[in-house]
């Protein structure tokens, strides 16, 4: 190579690691803008390294709530309080990098253990007996997490719900089309065709609290800890009772690697709820169809 091509492509290079450095730069500034607030009372758990926010809402029972990737609790708003109402307690816990929770960004180190981790450090914080169990509610990216825990500590868990249950790699466009929609920065007109791509079945309206909110800081952490972590350390998700909630227009978790999947390997533990007319988000396209189905699972699985 001459040393003016050489030349060219260490400017080219340059310019490219200007731009993404930009990018990161402005995706920063405007992380998690526009969230909802969550509902409940928030507290903070951890030292100073690794602080963990959560969201502590009614009395009853623990049910944990953990959200999709670079979103916040407050998505599980209307869910968490119609828990609370049921007789619950919902400890709804931000994930690194969202809300008041330390971490995330692109040097982010860590696997899915250690998030599942961070869940302890707010059952230690609430002073949870070791031997009361917990009822684990995860969305997308957080029914990892949550599947990670109940394996990891299989004695610290009542029963599992997966809403959107994911596992295997992400299909490619639809892979895109979740960073699009992580960023925010972008116009409207970007974003909106690879929002309802990633999360939204075709007729079902994108709320206002689903356009905005997204923590591409975060995202890009938990996106690490997917990586490092290999499906078969969570997959199973320990030996309790479970609840997955299957959309039937899912593009990021289609049944064929998420509910159908899990339906067929363990069909003596899991109920399966598959709605129609929905896609990943699910929640704020079907929020009546999940209360039921939460609150009737919850039931049948409250301890003695």
């Amino acid at each position: 190579m001459s040393g003016l091509a050489k030349l060219v492509l260490r400017l080219a290079l340059g310019t490219l690691s200007l731009s993404i450095a930009a990018m990161l730069f402005v995706a920063h500034q405007v992380n998690g803008a526009g969230t909802r607030p969550a509902i409940g009372k928030e507290r903070v758990a951890g030292r100073e390294a690794q602080t963990v926010a959560y969201f502590d809402h009614g009395d009853g029972e623990p049910v944990v709530l953990l959200a999709s990737l670079a979103r916040s609790v407050s998505d599980f708003n209307e869910l968490a309080d119609a828990i609370a109402n049921a007789g619950f307690r919902t400890l709804a816990v931000e994930s690194r990098g969202i809300g008041r929770t330390a971490g995330g960004g692109p040097f982010a180190a860590g696997t899915l253990h250690e998030l599942a981790d961070d869940v302890l450090t707010v059952l230690r914080d609430v002073r949870l007996p070791e031997n009361e169990p917990v009822h684990l509610v995860g969305h997308a990216f957080g029914s990892r997490v949550a599947r990670t825990l109940a394996t990891d500590h299989p004695e610290r868990v009542r029963s599992l719900t997966l809403i959107a249950a994911s596992g295997g790699p992400i299909e490619p466009r639809a892979g895109r089309a979740l960073v699009l929609s992580s960023l925010s920065f972008l116009p409207w007109l970007v974003r909106e065709p690879a929002l309802r791509f990633a999360f939204f079945s075709a007729d079902n309206e994108i709320p206002e609290w689903w356009r905005e909110g997204w923590w591409f800081w975060g995202g890009i952490g938990q996106a690490a800890a997917v990586e490092a972590t290999r499906s078969s350390e969570f997959w199973r998700g320990g030996d309790a009772p479970m609840l997955v909630i299957q959309a039937q227009d899912d593009k990021m978790a289609p049944a064929s690697s998420g509910g159908g999947l899990l339906a067929a390997e363990f069909p003596e533990r899991v109920t399966l709820v598959e709605i129609p007319s929905a896609g990943h988000a699910l929640l704020p396209e079907h929020p009546d169809t999940i209360r039921e189905a939460v609150l009737t699972f919850l039931e049948a699985q409250r301890g003695g």
